[in-house]
């Protein structure tokens, strides 16, 4: 059999130690992860909204603004792919090759599914089947994106499974044998219409709706419920040693996943007693321990072949401190198109 360490390419030099691209990658990621859920899950209530009947007020609110989060999800995801394919480039890099026919469609599904949300909102009145029919095809192509996405992520820890490309070298290799990557991918998508839920009651609030604050605190918390027997389908899904490492084999990594979870029932009791604002806090503070766990597994899963300390630092300080300034400036920017955005925006409940 095959040493899959042969496999693994030669890791190139960094510019500053790891640590900082780590910590990086952790920020950008929980902004990308945050947004992707507003942008699905919005997508998501307003489908089965309108599907009920009883929430197109609300449903027509959420596909209004779907598009808007997903451009900021897209715009967000980028930083977090530079900053993994720069600590773990061999590693992401091979996975990407071995799936490069699928990963190369996902630019076409995000395409495809960002203009399927404009399609929906602008024949909300006019053309209200070919509407829903987009939104729903939306969905299709967002899910598949991330689809996508849990296959690479995950398979780019596996160099024991790039073997299968010595049979199947046509760029077409999914993850698809691993019990991690649908654990991952449910998890992940499970998560969007329980943030777009908060979301929803945070604007019922603001708007003076209580029905639409019932019914996005609905969302929430049995959406939320259902992700706690999803989690431990993620944690029993993991390999022993990682399990290990997370149920108090390593104490940063038993600390981050006991902080999520606290942190998640936490926002949960908000959520039942109705206070959308601290479940929202909350359920924050829970994305980022879960984006911090989730590089706690992927250290320890890759700890056999790699650790990051190992990587080779060719010291460029004057080029890091000019990009974490450009960093901090790109990110206030952000914040402040969004705080206009917000500020600008009609209400809409009542167009007719």
């Amino acid at each position: 059999m095959m040493d899959p360490t042969t496999l693994i390419p030669a890791a190139e030099a960094i510019p500053s130690p790891w640590g900082w691209f780590e910590t990086l990658l952790l920020v950008t990621f929980v902004l990308h992860l945050l947004f992707m859920n507003l942008a699905v899950g919005s997508a998501a209530l307003a489908f089965f909204g309108r599907l009920g009947g009883k929430q197109r007020e609300l449903a027509r609110e959420l596909g209004h603004r779907a598009p808007t989060f997903l451009a900021l999800t897209v715009n967000l995801g980028v930083a977090p792919l530079l900053f993994v394919q720069v600590v773990y480039g061999q590693f992401l890099y091979t996975s990407s090759v071995l799936m490069a026919g699928w990963w190369l469609s996902a630019i076409a599904a995000v395409i495809l599914g960002y203009y399927a949300l404009y399609v929906h909102d602008g024949k909300f009145e006019s053309a209200p089947a070919a509407s829903l029919s987009a939104l729903g095809l939306s969905l299709v192509f967002l899910a598949y994106t991330g689809f996508l996405l849990s296959n690479n992520m995950t398979l780019m820890l596996r160099p024991e499974a790039w073997t299968a490309y010595f049979a199947r070298p046509d760029g077409g290799l999914l993850n698809v044998a691993d019990p991690t990557m649908w654990s991952r991918f449910v998890h992940i998508m499970l998560g969007a219409p329980a943030v777009a839920g908060l979301y929803a009651a945070l604007l019922g609030r603001k708007r003076n709706r209580p029905d639409w604050v019932e019914h996005g605190l609905a969302w929430f918390t049995r959406v939320t419920m259902l992700q706690i027997v999803v989690g431990l389908w993620v944690l029993f899904s993991q390999p022993g040693r990682v399990r290990l490492a997370l149920l108090g084999g390593d104490a940063i990594a038993t600390a981050v996943l006991a902080a999520s979870v606290a942190l998640g029932l936490g926002a949960l009791f908000a959520g039942l007693r109705g206070r959308p604002l601290p479940a929202a806090l909350l359920t924050v503070g829970a994305v980022a321990c879960m984006g911090a766990t989730r590089a706690q597994v992927r250290l320890v899963t890759l700890a056999p072949y790699f650790h990051p300390s190992s990587l080779p630092v060719a010291p460029q300080t004057s080029a890091m401190i000019l990009f974490l300034v450009v960093l901090v400036v790109g990110l206030w920017g952000i914040a402040r198109m969004i705080d206009l955005y917000a500020r600008s925006a009609p209400d809409r409940t009542g167009r007719g």
